[in-house]
Order: C-alpha cells, then structure tokens, then sequence
C-alpha cells in the first residue's frame, strides 16, 4: 500500500517544480524606494536618476517601485542631510555628486554629513569633463585677448555650485575682471544669455549641444577655454569646441594645477550613488549587483547615449569600492589648497 501510494505521488509530482529549500520573497517586492537627486528636473542630474530608477526596477529583484525626488539648492547640503538622516532599510537612496562632498570640509553652516560614511553602490561614468566657457556672441568677444581687455558679466547658479567654481577659477587664472550674476537655474541661465542680461557661462559642452544645438548651428556662441585637462582635448567632438585651450596651460603655480587636477579627476564622481550611513551591507550589495547588471543591458547603453549624455557612449560602470577611494581622495584637502579652493568655490565674490 505505501509503495502505490509513493507510485501515485511520484506520477502526480512529475515535472512538477517547487521553491528551492530555503527560497524567499525578495526584499524589495511590493516595496517603494525614494531616488533623491539633488537638481531641478530636466537637467543632466535628472537624466542620469531618471535613467537609472527605470533600470534598477528591472534589475533589483522583487522589481520595487521608484519614486523620484528632486531636491536642489544650498550647496547640496540639505540633500546630503536628508540622505544622513534617512532610513537605512534600503528606501532612500541618493546620488552624492563631488560638489556636495565638499560643505563639510569648508565650513558651510548645516553641514553636519560625513561623505565618507555613506553607503556606495556605485556610479555610471559620466565620461570626462566638459565644461568650457562660453560667451553670446553679442558681446563681442571673439577671443581670450579681448576677453582679457574688458569688464564682462557672468552667471552661475550660486555660490558653492560647481559651474560657479570653475568660472571663478577661469577669472582667477587669467586675471580677468567680472559681473558676477548669479541665482539662476541651469535653463534659466540659457535665457539669460539670450536675453542679454549676462554675456557668458560655464557649462557642459554635451549638454549645451543638446539643449541649444542652434547655438552651434549658428555659432551664436564663443567657447574660449575648456576646464579638461590638455590630455582630455577636445571635450566634444563639434569643430566649434574642438580646439579650444585648456585652462593648464594658463595655470601661474603648482596650487591652481593640483585644484585644476582634482577637479578632473572625478569621473566616478559625478554621478554616484548611495545609501544612508548605517545601511545593512547585503541590502548595498542588492543594489550594487543590480547596477554591475545595468552596464551590460544593450537597451540601457543606447538610452544612456540617446538621452543621457546625447550623442557619448556609455563608457563603464563603477563599483561602491572604486567609488568610496574616489570619495576619500576628493575629500583629503591640503590647507594650501583648502584655502584657495574655499575662496573661490564658497566665497561670494566681491
């Protein structure tokens, strides 16, 4: 009897398939994690969180839905804040760019976050620098020397923004003499510049190719210098921007060449990832996992060239491990160089 009874079992069970031993939910299923990025919505910032929320969905098993926040101003302080003080369940998760890295080491009031004590899953490469200085081309300015010969007025986001870093450290370098406008967003500092109420910027190439590509087209704009290092030349593929200088070429000491440096040497930067401090690792490791998985999905490397960095392919993926020594290199300041940098990067000019 208990051999027919075995006999009907196994007929009834055949090819039947039943969870491994052990098998459980996965800890994301049914769940809803906040994707912070600390820029307004549209731009480049935005792009890449946007970007990455729809792949992580794919990827991250139990499929969880992301909710996108954006968070901008104050130097990036009140998103790093926000991420200091989240839940570490795995339902916040931030990105932490190089310029936020820097209000804790300078003194900026509220900035009670260790950068160091994040929890990294990574970053996309967001491929070299690109940032040049531009001029509209009613200024009249149709080279370095005339430049260098007037009064010109600029714009920037704010004090403590990145783009506001590099123009003050272009003015720096080359002794010139500047408006400074600033308060505007990234798109309100486009019209600006159209409307004529400042005459030029610093901004991403890429991204101006993509949201201004009539500037090109007909050379409405002057790009004179590009912050890439020389062996990063050309930043963009365009004849407009192709063979413009870099601005080490014009650097007066050894101090403005190792700003210009760490400034370059943040392409793991730009785009990281992370969770709060305190974060269990196996939940980091879910997400960094998923993240290596992205890299090599043919449909996210077209999205990322088509919308993300418009018209540049992806390059790599970083892990939380190569993040995390790019995090505690950027965040290792000499004095002599702390004191310049402080200067032009958390002062307002005079």
């Amino acid at each position: 009897m208990a051999q027919t009874v075995l006999l009907i079992f196994a007929i009834l069970t055949a090819g039947a398939v039943f969870p491994a031993h052990g098998a459980e939910t996965p800890y994301f299923q049914g769940k809803n994690v906040t994707f912070q990025v600390g820029a307004q919505a549209g731009g480049r910032q935005d792009r890449i969180g946007r970007a990455m929320a729809k792949y992580f969905t794919k990827y991250v098993p139990g499929q969880p839905t992301f909710l996108i926040q954006n968070k901008t101003g104050g130097q990036g302080i009140p998103a790093m804040l926000a991420l200091s003080k989240a839940p570490t369940d795995g339902s916040f998760l931030s990105m932490v760019i190089s310029s936020y890295m820097e209000a804790p080491y300078f003194g900026a009031p509220g900035a009670t976050y260790d950068p160091r004590s994040f929890a990294y899953i990574g970053a996309p490469s967001t491929g070299k620098q690109r940032n040049i200085l531009v001029m509209h081309g009613r200024a009249g300015i149709k080279t370095l020397d005339d430049l260098k010969s007037r009064e010109v007025i600029l714009g920037a986001q704010g004090v403590g923004n990145r783009s506001y870093l590099y123009g003050r450290l272009i003015v720096e370098v080359l002794g010139l003499k500047v408006r400074w406008v600033l308060g505007y967003d990234t798109l309100q500092l486009h019209v600006a510049m159209e409307q004529g109420e400042i005459q030029g910027r610093v901004n991403d190439a890429a991204s101006m190719l993509t949201e201004r590509p009539e500037w090109f087209d007909k050379r409405e704009i002057v790009p004179l210098l590009a912050m890439t290092v020389p062996e990063d030349l050309p930043p963009i593929k365009h004849p407009l921007v192709a063979t413009i200088p870099s601005i080490m070429q014009f650097a007066k000491n050894d101090v403005q060449r190792n700003i210009i440096r760490k400034i370059n040497s943040t392409s793991r930067l730009g785009a990281a990832m992370a969770f709060p401090p305190g974060t269990p690792e196996n939940i980091r490791k879910i997400f960094e996992d998923a993240l290596l998985k992205i890299a090599k999905d043919p449909a996210f490397r077209t999205d990322w060239e088509d919308i993300v960095l418009e018209g540049q392919p992806f390059e790599r993926m970083f892990s939380g491990k190569e993040v995390i020594e790019d995090v505690k290199s950027y965040t290792d300041w000499r004095p002599e160089m702390m004191s310049m940098y402080k200067r032009l990067a958390h002062e307002a000019p005079k």
